[in-house]
């Protein structure tokens, strides 16, 4: 039984070019036409591969966090200790926020209206936090941390200090300045 006429364009390819395009403008200010004028597709294509433009938020998202994860695994691969783990991803969060985090971006554009969305966004930072939350633990488990600590409210925190800077590298922050507040972040996690 045949399956229709094959893409005749790569789709994790173009589902790269839309998530960038959606990252940097947002949802509702990027037309459709903009959009498939940007992944190099036609509009019957588009709908075939992805349904509708929702859809096409939602397998970004999908896109973006998987690599998020792997580009977050990849940057405290080799460290010795916890802390040197937060250190290297703040380090990561430093040389990529020009575009700001594109789920946070979700969540600045659309909030608590879009129920779907704003589900999806808290299941992406719980992802994040849930990461988090382990490195905390083995500085915890370590003798590192006060035994006391809370680490799902240390991994929130960080969750938060990387939305702001996320945010903030979208600003003229010079890296000079980010890289001082990056400190003083780094020392709260440590106390």
């Amino acid at each position: 039984m045949s399956r229709g006429k094959p893409l005749s364009f790569d789709r994790e390819e173009v589902l790269l070019k839309a998530m960038e395009l959606l990252w940097r403008k947002g949802y509702e200010a990027t037309g459709l036409a903009e959009l498939l004028e940007h992944m190099g597709i036609q509009r019957q294509s588009f709908y075939n591969t992805f349904g509708n433009k929702e859809k096409l938020l939602f397998e970004a998202i999908d896109l973006y966090s998987t690599r998020l994860h792997t580009m977050l695994r990849e940057a405290v691969a080799g460290a010795e200790t916890p802390f040197e783990k937060i250190d290297r991803i703040f380090d990561f969060w430093q040389r990529t926020t020009e575009c700001g985090c594109f789920i946070g971006n979700c969540v600045a554009e659309f909030g608590a209206t879009h129920e779907r969305v704003a589900k999806e966004m808290d299941s992406q930072l719980s992802s994040l936090r849930a990461i988090l939350k382990d490195i905390f633990q083995e500085a915890v488990d370590g003798g590192d941390l006060p035994a006391d600590r809370d680490t799902d409210v240390l991994a929130t925190t960080m969750v938060t200090y990387g939305q702001g800077l996320a945010l903030m590298g979208k600003t003229a922050l010079g890296r000079e300045q980010m890289r001082g507040v990056i400190e003083i972040m780094k020392r709260s996690l440590k106390q």
